[in-house]
């Protein structure tokens, strides 16, 4: 679906892949940067509840769940616990990746 899903770990820390263009990021749904952008407004390892990011970002469960599934496929978040589900969601909590951070701060 994505290019850019592939990254490099060195050290623990992910690294921007060679081949991630302003475009694969242009690709991304409009719901899904809005939740990448309201993650990155919490420090690095702070998990974010369903609660809390539906709060951040307005979406109704349909779309939140679309969104967080999307950018964690492509590595964008982590999903500490996929199993753990909150009501409706199909989640519980997320956490923005340095890769996140990373795409943001050069293409967002």
């Amino acid at each position: 679906m994505f290019l850019f899903e592939t990254v490099v770990v060195t050290s623990g820390v992910l690294e921007l892949v060679e081949d991630f263009e302003q475009d694969d990021f242009d690709m991304i749904d409009p719901s899904a940067k809005r939740v990448l952008v309201a993650l990155s407004q919490f420090e690095k390892g702070l998990l974010v509840t369903v609660d809390l990011l539906h709060k951040k970002t307005g979406l109704m469960p349909e779309a939140l769940n679309d969104a967080v599934r999307h950018l964690s496929k492509s590595k964008l978040i982590d999903i500490p616990e996929p199993a753990k589900r909150h009501g409706l969601y199909d989640f519980s909590a997320v956490e923005i990746t340095d890769f996140g951070r990373q795409v943001l701060t050069k293409y967002g």
